[in-house]
C-alpha cells in the first residue's frame, strides 16, 4: 500500500491518497477529515463529490461522507439547555431553522500520523478546540483513525477526549454515500427495533416500534429516517458488490437511511444517537472533564 499527500491551488481540495494495483481512496483532511474516494477495481463504492469547485458547492449541501460532531443529523433552531445554560449552534438548514450535522465537517484536520504495510495503510488526523465553538464553548480533541486494507475494506475509529474542566453532551456519525446502479434492485438488511416519526422539519417526534423487515428490497421506498437497532450492523446488496458496515459502541446505535431524489446513490448513516437529541435526550451522551469516549467503524466490502 501507498500513501501520498496531494497538493492543490486550493487547500480545501488537497486529499490523502491511499492506494495500491487495486484500491483507491482519498482523505481530505480540509474538508473535516473525510473519505471522499473509495475505489475497487476501478468501481466506486463510496460516492464523494468531484474534485473541483463544484465539488465542494456539492459538500455544502450534501455532507457527503462527512465526519458528524458534536452532534448528528439537527438540532431544533440549533438550540438547546445543558446544566442550567442555553446555547446557540449556527442554523446551516435555513430553510427549515435547524443546525445540521455538528461542526467539524468543514474544520481542517492535521495529519498527525501514518503508515504502511503490504496488507493496509493507516493515517490519523486529529482536530482541536480550544472551546470557541460557536454554540459549543467546550475543549475538546477528537481523533479520527483510518485503516485501508489492500482489499479495500475500511476501518474508521473516533476518538474524542474532553481537554475542558466541564462536562459536555455529544454525539458522533458518518455521512457516506454509496453508489449504485439500480437503486430499485437493492437489497438493505438492519434489525431495527424503533423508528422515529419525524415533523416536517425532519426532527423526530414519536417514538414506534419499526415495522421494517430485517432484510427488504428498495424497490420504489425512500428514506430519510432513522432507527434504533437491536445489533449495529447494516448490509447493503448492490448490482456489484456487497457491503457490511459493523459499527461497535459500548451503549445504543442508531442508524440513519436517506435516499436522494435521484436515486443514483443511498446514504447509510451510523449514529450513537438521534436528531435533536439534545432536546429530547434520546440517545444522549455526556463526557465528562479527562475522560474519552471511543467508537469503531468497519466497512466490508466483497466485489460480485
Amino acid at each position: 500500500m501507498h500513501i501520498e499527500q496531494v497538493a492543490d491551488s486550493n487547500k480545501l481540495l488537497e486529499y490523502i491518497h491511499i492506494k495500491n494495483e487495486k484500491v483507491s481512496a482519498k482523505i481530505y483532511p480540509n474538508l473535516g477529515g473525510s473519505l471522499q474516494e473509495l475505489m475497487i477495481n476501478g468501481l466506486r463504492i463510496i460516492d464523494g463529490i468531484s474534485h473541483d469547485s463544484e465539488g465542494l458547492l456539492d459538500y455544502q449541501s450534501t455532507y457527503r461522507s462527512s465526519i458528524l460532531f458534536p452532534f448528528p443529523n439537527r438540532i431544533e433552531d440549533g438550540a438547546y439547555d445543558y446544566l442550567g445554560e442555553s446555547y446557540q449552534f449556527p442554523v446551516n438548514e435555513k430553510p427549515l431553522n435547524n443546525a445540521l450535522h455538528g461542526l467539524v465537517y468543514n474544520k481542517q484536520f492535521e495529519l498527525i500520523s501514518s503508515e504502511t504495510t503490504d496488507s493496509s495503510a493507516s493515517v490519523v488526523l486529529a482536530y482541536s478546540s480550544i472551546g470557541k465553538e460557536p454554540g459549543f464553548p467546550f475543549p475538546f480533541e477528537l481523533l479520527l483513525s483510518y485503516q485501508i486494507s489492500h482489499k479495500g475494506d475500511v476501518a474508521l475509529t473516533f476518538d474524542v477526549e474532553n481537554t475542558g474542566d466541564s462536562s459536555f453532551p455529544m454525539g458522533m456519525g458518518w455521512h457516506p454515500y454509496f453508489a449504485v446502479n439500480n437503486l430499485e434492485n437493492c437489497q438493505l438488511t438492519f434489525p431495527s427495533r424503533d423508528f422515529y416519526k419525524c415533523n416536517n422539519r425532519n426532527l423526530p417526534v414519536q417514538t414506534v416500534k419499526s415495522g421494517l423487515s430485517k432484510s427488504f428490497k428498495m424497490d420504489g421506498k425512500t428514506f430519510d429516517d432513522a432507527y434504533s437497532l437491536d445489533k449495529a450492523i447494516c448490509q447493503l446488496s448492490a448490482e456489484n458488490y456487497n457491503l457490511e458496515l459493523k459499527f461497535d459502541y459500548h451503549e445504543d446505535t442508531y442508524l440513519q437511511v436517506y435516499t436522494p431524489p435521484h436515486r443514483k446513490n443511498i446514504a447509510i448513516e451510523p449514529m450513537t444517537t438521534i436528531a435533536n437529541s439534545f432536546n429530547h435526550k434520546i440517545g444522549f451522551k455526556e463526557l465528562f472533564p479527562g475522560k474519552k469516549d471511543h467508537w469503531a467503524i468497519k466497512l466490508n466490502i466483497s466485489l460480485l
